[in-house]
This record gives C-alpha cells, structure tokens and sequence, in this order.
C-alpha cells in the first residue's frame, strides 16, 4: 500500500491540478487565436509545445501522486484477506457457532476525530481507517472479531472479545454524528452504531448501516441475552 499516495488523496491539494489545466487549455487557445505571420512563424510551435508539456506534467504528474478510489478500495480489500480464517481461528469458533442464527459482517469507515477525511463520488465520507467487524454467536456468549485498516501508516488492528449473555443488558442500533471540515466547509457525518450494553454501561460498539440485517442481529442478541436470563 502506498501510504504516501493516500495520505495526497485525503489532502485532496487541487491548486497545482487546476493551474495543470489550465495551461493545458491555455496552450490549445493560443494556438488557435494567436495571429500567424512571418515574424512568429518559427515561435508558436516552441511556445505551444512548451505550455502544453508544462500542464501535463503538472496535470498528469499531481493524478499520479496520488491515489484514486479504485485503488483504495484495492488496497483495503487486500488487507481484508483471511479475515474469516483468523476470526474462527482467533476465537476458537470451530464446532461452537449456533448453526440456527447466521453471524452479521459490518463494514465501515471509522467516524473519529481525523484530519483526514474525503467524499467520494458515491456520496460517502472517507476517512483514514476502515473497519470490517464479524459478529458470532455461540451458546453462551457472543464473540465479536474486527479488523482496522490504516491507510495512511503501515499496519492494520485486529481486535476480539467474547463477551457472556449473562453480562448484557441490551443491544440496540444507535444514531450517531460528528463534524468535520472539509475544505473551507463544516460538513456533518450521520451514521449508526451497533451498541451493546451491560448494567455499567457500553460493552461493545461498530460502526454500521441501519439496515435489515442488522435489525435482525439486534433481535437475535436480545433474544439470546434474555434466554439465557430464563
């Protein structure tokens, strides 16, 4: 992974890319306008030649530098590679997970305090760090296995927990936001958060869409935490 590159892509610097073009576009416009006679004849080629090869370099040299979505998402999907393989292996899942109730896998960008923070072409807020996190159930506890990507330094986290039913009070999906400023903008970023809760307060907590498939492992937690009250 080139963290270079990335950390460019979040810094987002448009000014040299701009002045790029716009010598580029320069140089085709004074081609065309520019008055040809005897006297200058012999100059045009040199000074067209010249700006134009100038805003390419700058142009082409500034897209070069930096990466582009397509290769962050490469990157983020290698370092994704055996994710399952160590979550089972990390938690010691073989021949425990309940084979009547399907683990959850959220993905996410990490909302935290960053300077480093883009909007794609999608729509959505990038920031430095993505987090795949895997939700498994077994009789008596709920095991949860992240890993956190860094793309703007070496290393990725893998964290994991087991947490009891008996100690969980509640699972629920939670709104959330956080400011950021982007540019000269103040942009604020909705999204939700997983929450687990036990009678001190938050036990577990991941970033993840409001959607389905979570509202049903919501369901499936508070349903196995008040099993196993019974």
């Amino acid at each position: 992974m080139y963290y270079d590159k990335n950390i460019r892509y979040f810094e987002n610097k448009k000014g040299v890319l701009y002045t790029g073009f716009a010598l580029i576009v320069a140089a085709f416009v004074l081609f065309y306008i520019w008055p040809i006679d005897e006297d200058n004849m012999a100059y045009i080629p040199i000074v067209f030649i010249a700006v134009l090869a100038a805003g390419c370099i700058m142009f082409f040299g500034q897209l070069m530098k930096r990466s582009s979505e397509r290769d962050i998402d490469e990157n983020i999907s290698r370092m994704l590679e055996g994710f399952e393989d160590k979550a089972r292996f990390e938690l010691d899942l073989y021949d425990r997970e309940l084979p009547y109730i399907n683990p959850i896998v959220t993905r996410a960008y990490r909302y935290y305090d960053t300077p480093y923070i883009r909007r794609d072409k999608e729509g959505v807020y990038r920031t430095d760090i993505y987090v795949k996190t895997g939700i498994y159930y077994t009789p008596d506890s709920l095991c949860t296995f992240s890993r956190a990507v860094h793309l703007t330094e070496e290393g990725v986290d893998d964290v994991s927990s087991t947490i009891m039913y008996r100690d969980i009070k509640r699972a629920s999906i939670d709104p959330a936001l956080r400011c950021y400023t982007v540019g000269r903008r103040k942009v604020t970023v909705r999204y939700y958060d997983l929450n687990i809760y036990g009678e001190n307060g938050l036990i577990f907590s991941c970033q993840c869409k409001n959607d389905y498939t979570v509202e049903c492992a919501v369901e499936d937690i508070n349903k196995l935490v008040e099993k196993s009250r019974s």
